[in-house]
């Protein structure tokens, strides 16, 4: 035998097709988790805001929701120390700069799990691209034995 046909596997279509339908799954399931991530990173990033305009500003105000329904105007001295959400329902009190530094250290910790996450999307993403390449090659195929 020559060492093309030593080198060559055989899988059904039945296979391929369930093995692009996993793919297609991962890679669903990889984006929501990104958009998480993601949606994390900024609610970091305006925690950490809110912060430093409470260092800086006398009067402020605080919405008590992401959508910004019920606002609440703080006036007069900032709080000396603030609740950082530290995971598993745990919170730590805190002055605002050790605030700042756990926020800091969350965001970065997050951004490395994107990065990660990506990657593995990127993976999939091309294993995907190859059986659809795959796939339509035989499709191809098909139609020209069937003129």
């Amino acid at each position: 035998m020559s060492d093309q046909q030593e080198n060559k596997v055989v899988i059904s279509l039945d296979d391929l097709l369930a093995q692009a339908q996993l793919l297609k799954k991962q890679i669903d399931d990889l984006s929501a988790a990104r958009a998480e991530l993601l949606d994390s990173v900024a609610s970091i990033e305006a925690a950490k805001a809110s912060i430093q305009e409470l260092k800086s500003q006398q009067e402020m105000l605080v919405s008590s929701d992401k959508k910004g329904y019920l606002m609440f105007k703080i006036n007069n001295q900032p709080p000396q120390k603030v609740l950082v959400y530290l995971g598993l329902s745990y919170y730590v009190e805190v002055d605002m700069d050790t605030a700042l530094k756990i926020l800091d250290d969350r965001e970065n910790e997050l951004k490395e799990a994107s990065t990660g996450l990506d990657k593995k999307l990127a993976e999939s993403k091309a294993a995907y691209d190859q059986i659809v390449d795959i796939l339509n090659q035989i499709q191809a195929q098909a139609q020209q034995k069937g003129e």
